[in-house]
Parts: C-alpha cells; structure tokens; sequence
C-alpha cells in the first residue's frame, strides 16, 4: 500500500494545469482518421488517461512515446474531454 503524499498531489495538479496539450486530427493509413493528443507533463499517466477517453469516446486507440493515439476523428470530444480533467487544451 502506498502512502498518500500530499505535496506529490499538488505537484501533480500543477503540472497538469500548466501544461498545453494539442490535438489534431490526421489521416493515416487507407486514409482514416486518427487524433492525436500530445503535450503531456511528463509524470502524466498516460494509459490511465488513454483509457478514460477511449471509453467515454467509444474508440480505440493507444498510448506510446508520450503521445495517445486515438482512432476517428474525435478532436472536439477528445478537447471537451481532456478540459473535464483537469488539462487545458491549446485551440488550432
């Protein structure tokens, strides 16, 4: 069991409100659509993120090299999603 550290829960939530996340929409192979997210504090959790949005979003998708990968066009959603926890999302 690990201890609750209240200072690594603040650091945690700073970083989170500072950092300015990205995304955009591709397309990739057999020319489909893919949003990418990038922009992540570095101690991010970046699979637990991945799958709250892949399911509130109903899609599947990935977490690598610092970056999700979801599958669809999802950017509106992915945005209104991400500023729902907490991240603040930079507009393109």
């Amino acid at each position: 069991m690990q201890d609750y550290d209240p200072l690594r829960e603040i650091t945690r939530e700073l970083d989170r409100e500072e950092s300015r996340l990205t995304v955009r929409v591709e397309k990739r192979r057999y020319n489909k659509p893919t949003t990418i997210i990038t922009g992540f504090p570095k101690d991010a959790d970046l699979h637990d993120i991945a799958k709250q949005l892949k399911t509130s979003l109903a899609t599947g998708g990935t977490s690598k090299d610092g970056e999700i990968v979801l599958m669809g066009d999802h950017g509106k959603r992915a945005r209104e999603k991400l500023e729902a926890l907490g991240f603040h999302v930079a507009n393109e």
